[in-house]
């Protein structure tokens, strides 16, 4: 499967606003600095989550960005279907080339497969495994 760089700025720029969920706005240079993404890239895509319901965005000098709904009610697929739903094709042949063709059978599968996975982490999901990577938190000065 390829991630564009638009998805991924996306669910990294997400789950840096997962983490701050409920504590108010978060400035977009704050998330690009600490996910490394490039600013000017960020802002089309904060716009498009925007736009799409799942961020709300504060402009002016005090402004930033702020989840909608909890973490654990938006999935990596979800994040994938905004930014690339319209590029996001599905595998060859859509629909197959014969009755028994076992190629297109295992192309669909494949799509299956990825989608549930996509659609079983959460941001929530993301935030879990970061703490169990650092169990001691993040200190930040």
């Amino acid at each position: 499967m390829r991630v564009s760089n638009r998805a991924d700025y996306g669910v990294r720029a997400l789950f840096e606003l997962a983490g701050r969920y409920g504590q108010g706005l978060v400035q977009s240079r704050d998330i690009a600095a600490r996910q490394a993404i490039p600013e000017a890239y960020l802002h089309q895509v904060l716009g498009a989550l925007g736009r799409a319901g799942m961020i709300r965005s504060t402009r002016g000098p005090q402004g930033g960005h702020e989840l909608i709904r909890p973490p654990s009610q938006i999935t990596v697929w979800d994040i994938l279907q905004v930014l690339d739903g319209a590029d996001r094709r599905s595998h060859p042949h859509p629909n197959g080339i014969g009755q028994h063709d076992v190629v297109h059978a295992v192309w669909h599968e494949l799509q299956i497969r990825q989608e549930a996975y996509l659609q079983s982490i959460t941001l929530e999901t993301l935030l879990e495994r970061a703490r169990s990577h650092n169990p001691g938190g993040v200190y930040t000065i």
